[in-house]
């Protein structure tokens, strides 16, 4: 495999940030199947009574899922092991873009080989669906001709293939992360992000495994119902090209903090929007009004309450608990926010907070972290 995976060290980096920024914006328009309280600000009871409901719903909507498309009937796969991946994929109408997007990339051989030992994330058609044109269905992906949209597309798929094999039960419950086979461009751009809750696999956040743990001859598929895709970006790049951070950047630059998201790392920020910062009162309420502050104690105070809304480590929403004290940046005692999990949006708060902020949206993907976007500034 490694032989494979040099071959192709090309990625066509302007398609990666179009489809990234494609991919973020029907993110941001779209929610999952599981109702949730849509209020940015919601109470703890109503915020608490949404993450238990999600114990029951998020694994029974992974099951209906898997129904709906008729995965039950790979079952045979997983008794036996008598197909390679590639042959399990075919066998199944619902993995048509997949293997369309196999045989564009040349990775048909990599992926039958009977002497590999893989791990396959499989997205499903509905999956490819979400995706723009010509990656988006089977027809539009076997009628590709441009070389560098091949190229980003085999390293997507690669994106989705680990070197060795890994059932459902070997992924830790709570946090972890796996190398994949893409060949590493910029910082954590070949690594995906598992989130284990009540027994459920997210990945980077945004995609489910809905059926784990079909059995290949030469290593195991598990389907998901979003197609993973590597980050181009990091938080400062985020968040310098969307102008409702425009606050929240002056405030980094400000507070010479901004230096610290262009490099590499493992962050989750908590993002305030323009919005959030205009509740506050003035200098703090507004880009303008941040950048011509002068005195050194409102600029250590606000260095503070924006360490205040970083941690030194990824949490994804389905990774933020049942009202857990997650350790942030800022100087202690008062460092820690309180949180409350959920699908695609989360709930945090500050100490010095009255009420929850609903993550919206939520898990936006950085090569050196992960953003939660809030519509209130977190105090201390």
């Amino acid at each position: 495999m490694k032989s494979i995976t040099n071959t192709f060290q090309k990625t066509a980096k302007y398609l990666g940030i179009i489809l990234f920024v494609s991919l973020l914006i029907t993110a941001c328009r779209k929610s999952d199947n599981i109702t949730q309280p849509q209020d940015e600000a919601g109470n703890q009871s109503a915020a608490l009574s949404a993450a238990r409901a999600l114990e029951q719903s998020a694994p029974a909507d992974a099951a209906k899922q898997a129904v709906q498309l008729d995965l039950n009937s790979l079952s045979e796969y997983s008794r036996g092991g008598n197909r390679n991946i590639v042959e399990i994929a075919i066998s199944n109408p619902n993995f048509s873009a997949l293997v369309a997007a196999v045989v564009k990339t040349g990775l048909a051989g990599a992926l039958s080989n009977p002497a590999a030992n893989l791990t396959v994330f499989a997205p499903t058609n509905a999956a490819f669906a979400q995706l723009p044109a010509p990656f988006n269905n089977a027809q539009n992906i076997s009628g590709i001709t441009n070389t560098s949209e091949v190229d980003f597309l085999r390293n997507v798929l690669l994106y989705h293939v680990l070197g060795a094999e890994v059932f459902s039960n070997q992924v830790s419950t709570g946090r972890s992360n796996a190398v994949t086979i893409k060949t590493r461009g910029t910082s954590n751009d070949n690594t995906i992000y598992f989130s284990k809750t009540f027994g459920l696999i997210r990945i980077n956040g945004r995609s489910t495994v809905i059926y784990p743990n079909i059995n290949a001859n030469n290593g195991v598929i598990h389907v998901i119902d979003k197609v993973l895709l590597f980050p181009s970006a990091n938080i400062a790049q985020i968040a310098i090209a969307d102008p409702n951070f425009s606050s929240l950047v002056a405030a980094l630059v400000k507070t010479n903090l901004a230096g610290v998201f262009t490099g590499e790392g493992d962050f989750t920020v908590f993002a305030p929007t323009n919005a959030a910062f205009a509740k506050l009162p003035a200098p703090f309420n507004n880009a303008a009004n941040i950048s011509n502050i002068t005195n050194t104690a409102d600029i250590d105070a606000l260095a503070n309450i924006l360490k205040y809304h970083v941690t030194g480590s990824r949490y994804f929403d389905w990774d933020l608990g049942l009202l857990s004290r997650i350790e942030t940046l800022a100087s202690a005692p008062s460092n820690k926010l309180t949180t409350i999990l959920g699908f695609n949006t989360g709930w945090v708060k500050g100490k010095g907070n009255n009420n929850f902020s609903q993550t919206n949206p939520g898990d936006i993907l950085a090569t050196n972290g992960v953003i939660q976007v809030v519509g209130d500034v977190l105090i201390p």
